[in-house]
């Protein structure tokens, strides 16, 4: 397999990153936007906003000035402390109000920033099933837009993916199974943590006539509620469809 150093390939977007020395500047947190490329799911805030609280901010935001007002600046890492932040200052702890950032100089390749925003924010966290299958997904077609471009790198996409994103290829193959066939209520509760990637993979793979019998199945059992459904309920209940269909009919042999 053809590999690359994709540290080498983000360094594209921020020239002389080895030579400029990074400086702290404080930015009041109205004036600092999230980035509407970011796709990860901002969890656990409340607990994080308690722990900036008890021992202030560690880290620094990671911003770079927006393209449409100067005097604003867009986040390239730090969404979650920016979002624990914003609920500091709603409950009236204004000392968090001026938030310390290191203003990133970024130009060339829209793809290439967007892989820098990308790996920037999945570095800082523990990412879902889910959030990791939107991650391949965009990291394809960064590197499809790059290899347009004129970047080289030789070889199967699917291995760079793979490799960029520090996943087997069989776990990638699965993930597009999941994001291309998933019924979207089961996909939602995907996404939401309430279905396991082996189950939300298992009903993947099967027609969305079953994957929708099976979902009302377990709604019935759980209040109307998609949750609890695990990889044994789904075959047992794949079992039970194929035997109904295999019934004939008695009268007309159909």
């Amino acid at each position: 397999m053809s590999t690359f150093d994709l540290g080498e390939l983000l360094k594209g977007a921020v020239p002389n990153s080895d030579t400029t020395e990074e400086q702290i500047e404080y930015i009041d947190i109205g004036l600092i936007d999230g980035d509407e490329n970011n796709f990860y799911a901002l969890s656990d805030v409340e607990a994080l906003a308690a722990n900036i609280e008890t021992v202030g901010l560690q880290q620094p935001l990671r911003v770079r000035t927006s393209e449409a007002d100067p005097l604003r600046v867009k986040i390239i890492s730090g969404h979650r402390r920016r979002a624990a932040l914003e609920k500091l200052v709603q409950d009236g702890n204004d000392k968090f109000r001026r938030v310390p950032v290191i203003r990133e100089q970024v130009s060339g390749s829209a793809a290439l920033q967007k892989l820098k925003l990308i790996f920037a924010n999945s570095d800082t966290r523990k990412i879902s099933s889910a959030d990791l299958a939107k991650q391949t997904k965009e990291v394809e077609d960064c590197l499809v837009q790059l290899r347009e471009e004129g970047y080289d790198f030789p070889g199967r996409m699917r291995d760079h993916v793979a490799e960029a994103c520090k996943v087997s290829r069989t776990r990638l193959a699965n993930l597009k199974v999941i994001r291309e066939h998933l019924i979207p209520e089961a996909k939602q509760a995907w996404e939401n943590g309430n279905l396991a990637e082996d189950a939300a993979l298992a009903l993947a793979r099967l027609p969305e006539q079953q994957q929708e019998m099976i979902v009302v199945c377990n709604k019935e059992r759980h209040n109307g509620k998609l949750q609890y459904l695990y990889t044994s309920e789904i075959e047992r209940r794949k079992e039970t469809i194929d035997n109904i269909r295999n019934i004939g009919c008695t009268l007309t042999g159909g």
